[in-house]
């Protein structure tokens, strides 16, 4: 750089070796004695100095041919440099100290500059040339800059300045100058240039780069980085904090070392291994569930690995993302073995979504209905045979969806195929954020057989067990749906009491299974003596009732008792005896406003007026029972 200043314009220095002052003087003194020999009037001194004269004259017209050549060559180097000083990008300056009068330094002052010197330290259009360098710099550079002269001159060596500059009454951004100041003979050379750019990209740099570090040590999952340049090769370059939160270990104690001595054996072993297959095939590499031991336990990661190129297209570093799932993968078993109970339930469970379109079912429930997920899947659930849940006709269940509970109760399923199934039903409802209804779960449970088995129980609860004819508790739910049906439709409704005569001598003399049997029978007999519509009862013991549903008149009544007396009053085979036992009957026919228990009260004491008269026969109940009194003269048997 020195030898392009002393080549410039400002102070070109001669590059040519000068003819010495001895050399110059031989050949003067030369040409000037062969000249004088060759004037001789003697012939023997005229031939050298000749030859001397013109020796001279060709050293002499050397010398001056070869300093035009090089006067020549140098004004060329001349005009190189002066284009090179003006149209390269950097500021040129030439310093040389100014003095006074007495000799006193006064500062440096600037000899000669270039255009861009110019437009970089020039604050107005006046020339650089001439103005003195603190005159040019900032008052708070100067003190700086002058010492980095001083030090250049001092020291004989090259010194580096670089600042932020303003110029005076620029009102651009601030600008960034880098200087070299050079010594030379006599001064100083400064190169100056503008590193705005190069300072804007650092800090670009910069910024992108705590951008990114930011970033990474934002992410969620562990990232981390390790060189692969054979001066560093293995060493961490990144390091973010999930990864120091994993492993325990803070990203100063980690960056710019390698996993020995950090890590256990097996995971830098398999990291190790895992790089090393990048290498070979520089790609994105996945590797799935692995196991990694931490501080805080066992954890299952999904490690991604990738090569990341340097400026020279080689792999600089290996990049690795572990994103450690261990929550999700414990999360998927509970889904599965969640799916796996749904799946294997004997419930039958379905899904439907707001709107009650089903969304799944189990294999429960399609065994159930007989039906297949394609029949199923999509379709609203009520034209399925399920019980509607808006406006539903279950009692509670509307209420209970509306305040996020859960319904349960008896509910009825229609199959596809017609059955009709008893269920016991669960509803309840799944919610969003915002509290709106997102789906709807129903849980069946089959009761059909524990219904039919109710049923059964009810029935029997109802029934004797010994005749199968209703007991007392059916007697009085069908004597008041006969009430009833009476007033609703006005018709005629009698009651007989039926008592069985000597059936205590059976149980003594032949023992209560003779008894039993000959209460089945009598029961039998019973049957054949009233019609359909009409319902025999066993109350107790051996007291039978009827209710006659439509007995036209007492006439008519008055035949079906006689025919029952006719018909119990046939001897039964006991042990091989004949055993008769007649009955003793009551009857009365509901009058108008009575009640059933009116009406019974006169059939009991109608039947014990006919034992008292006699058994085997009947007494006809004519009007209702007042205090102190029977029913007015009974009718037995045949009268009316």
């Amino acid at each position: 750089m020195s030898s392009l200043i002393h080549s410039m314009i400002m102070g070109t220095p001669t590059t040519h070796r000068r003819p010495s002052v001895a050399a110059q003087l031989l050949s003067t003194a030369g040409l000037a004695l062969g000249i004088a020999l060759s004037s001789s009037p003697h012939s023997s001194a005229q031939w050298p100095g000749a030859l001397i004269a013109s020796a001279a004259g060709l050293t002499m017209w050397l010398s001056h041919r070869r300093m035009c050549k090089t006067l020549q060559k140098t004004l060329q180097t001349e005009r190189l440099w002066q284009a090179v000083a003006k149209g390269c990008e950097v500021g040129i300056v030439m310093l040389q100290p100014r003095r006074g009068p007495l000799g006193r330094f006064m500062g440096y002052q600037i000899a000669q500059s270039n255009q861009q010197a110019h437009a970089l330290l020039s604050a107005n259009a006046a020339p650089l040339q001439g103005q003195m360098l603190v005159d040019v710099l900032p008052s708070q550079l100067q003190h700086g800059f002058l010492h980095r002269v001083n030090a250049a001159i001092e020291s004989g060596l090259p010194q580096i300045e670089e600042h932020a500059y303003v110029r005076p009454g620029d009102q651009r951004a601030t600008r960034w100058l880098h200087h070299q100041i050079i010594p030379i003979d006599g001064g100083v050379a400064l190169v100056s240039r503008d590193t705005t750019e190069a300072h804007q990209a650092m800090n670009v740099a910069r910024e992108r780069e705590a951008f990114y570090r930011t970033l990474v040590d934002c992410l969620p999952m562990a990232v981390f980085a390790r060189s692969t340049r054979p001066s560093s090769a293995g060493e961490y370059v990144v390091w973010n904090k999930a990864s120091a939160e994993i492993m325990q270990l803070p990203a100063d104690k980690v960056l710019g070392r390698k996993a020995n001595g950090l890590l256990p054996s097996e995971i830098t072993r398999r990291g190790d291994e895992q790089d090393l297959a990048v290498l070979r095939d520089p790609r994105i590499h996945h590797f799935p569930n692995l196991v990694y031991r931490t501080p805080n336990g066992e954890r299952i990661v999904d490690l991604i690995k990738a090569p990341v190129y340097g400026v020279d297209g080689e792999v600089d570093h290996i990049l690795s993302i572990a994103h450690d799932v261990t929550a999700q993968r414990e999360a998927a078993e509970q889904l599965k073995l969640a799916s796996r109970v749904i799946d294997e339930t004997g419930d039958a469970i379905v899904v439907s979504d707001a709107v009650d379109r089903i969304v799944m079912v189990n294999p429960a429930f399609l065994n159930l209905t007989g039906m297949t997920p394609a029949e199923v899947i999509g379709r609203s659930a009520e034209l399925l045979g399920m019980s509607p849940l808006r406006e539903s006709h279950l009692p509670g269940v509307t209420q209970a969806l509306h305040g996020s509970q859960r319904w349960s109760g008896e509910s009825h399923q229609v199959c596809q195929d017609g059955r009709q199934l008893d269920t016991w039903l669960s509803v309840s409802t799944l919610r969003n954020d915002l509290q709106k209804v997102t789906q709807h779960i129903r849980v069946f449970s089959d009761i059909s057989v524990l219904k039919a088995h109710q049923r059964e129980l009810a029935e029997q609860a109802r029934h004797d067990s010994l005749t199968g004819l209703p007991n007392r508790r059916a007697f009085g739910e069908r004597l008041g749906q006969a009430l009833a049906r009476a007033r609703r439709n006005p018709q005629t409704l009698g009651v007989l009491y039926v008592d069985l005569d000597g059936f205590k001598g059976v149980n003594d003399r032949y023992g209560h299974a003779a008894g039993d049997k000959l209460l089945a029978e009598v029961a039998k007999r019973l049957l054949t003596c009233v019609r359909l519509t009409d319902c025999v009862c066993r109350l107790a013991g051996d007291e039978f009732t009827v209710i006659l549903e439509g007995a036209g008149n007492p006439g008519e009544m008055v035949r079906i008792c006689q025919r029952i007396v006719e018909r119990l009053s046939v001897p039964h085979d006991i042990a091989g005896d004949a055993v008769v036992v007649s009955p003793s009957i009551g009857a009365a026919i509901m009058q108008s406003g009575e009640t059933g228990e009116a009406l019974c009260q006169r059939a009991d004491a109608a039947m014990y007026a006919a034992k008292h008269a006699g058994k085997a026969g009947f007494v006809m109940s004519k009007a209702p029972i007042t205090s102190d009194a029977e029913d007015g003269p009974p009718l037995r048997q045949g009268a009316i």
